[in-house]
């Protein structure tokens, strides 16, 4: 489960720098607006939280 939150985090990474530099030049990159980057970067890190949370209450014993 943490290697899936880091795979997460990583992709996360990589779609935000795609995302802010698709907005910096302001052309979409392989025809994919920025904003729809930005936005799979919040729901990539949003997983990621959701996951590690998952992981914590499981080894917390709850």
């Amino acid at each position: 489960m943490k290697k899936i939150c880091e795979i997460l985090i990583v992709v996360a990474a990589i779609s935000l720098i795609v995302g802010v530099v698709s907005r910096l030049i302001v052309e979409p990159i392989m025809g994919i607006e920025a904003q729809a980057f930005l936005q799979f970067a919040q729901t990539c890190l949003l997983f990621a939280v959701a996951l590690a949370a998952r992981e914590w209450m499981i080894a917390k014993g709850k």
